[in-house]
């Protein structure tokens, strides 16, 4: 597989900004793709991403169909408000692995993308509840990377890998196969891996 995407987080007072950039073959980060600033506490999920970070030019975002729902669906837009694409949270499963589903036009799972590491997700939910040493479980789970899989529906192999690179700040590299990565709309991969940092505690 090889690097397609980085995605770099950078928290500021009042947003979360997420910048996308092109992936060389040795890993390294090329162009900036789209740029982006998350608001904090709304109620209804939205993030548009744009070209550059002056916000000149709108290429693509995301939304939530309903208001602060838990299995609700989240829609990819062009600039036009056009749906391209969409993926759901799978409630159940996130409870002990953090899963989510890239939909197709009919709205049934196309690629499942879930925690690589079942060890590593239940030990983020639940050590911090282990009596006395729950405190030091989570100064740990702060220095562990997770990372997560994209599995195909249909032929159940893995199509691609989100790493998380750094062990504070959330810098992520998604790699896939060069046949995998052109038979997808990179707005809607950028957008799911976007999704994976910003809404994990949706």
């Amino acid at each position: 597989m090889q690097p397609k995407l980085i995605v770099e987080q950078k928290i500021t007072a009042f947003v979360n900004q997420y910048r996308i950039y092109s992936a060389k073959s040795n890993g390294e980060k090329g162009g900036l793709l789209a740029f982006a600033q998350q608001k904090r506490l709304a109620f209804k999920e939205k993030v548009t991403f744009y070209s550059d970070e002056r916000k000149t030019e709108q290429v693509f975002g995301f939304r939530a169909e309903k208001v602060v729902d838990v299995h609700g669906r989240y829609f990819v837009e062009d600039p036009s408000g056009n749906k391209i694409g969409s993926f759901k949270k799978d409630f159940k499963k996130s409870l002990t692995s953090s899963t989510w589903h890239i939909l197709d036009a009919n709205d049934q799972p196309k690629i499942t993308v879930s925690e690589s590491n079942q060890a590593i997700a239940v030990l983020r939910r639940f050590a911090g509840f282990i009596p006395i040493v729950g405190d030091l479980f989570e100064i740990i789970m702060v220095f562990l990377k997770y990372h997560f899989v994209f599995v195909d529906v249909a032929s159940g192999n893995v199509v691609g890998k989100y790493q998380k690179t750094k062990l504070i700040r959330d810098h992520y590299k998604l790699s896939m196969n060069d046949s995998d990565y052109k038979n997808k709309d990179w707005r809607i991969l950028a957008a799911m891996a976007v999704a994976l940092d910003a809404l994990q505690s949706r």
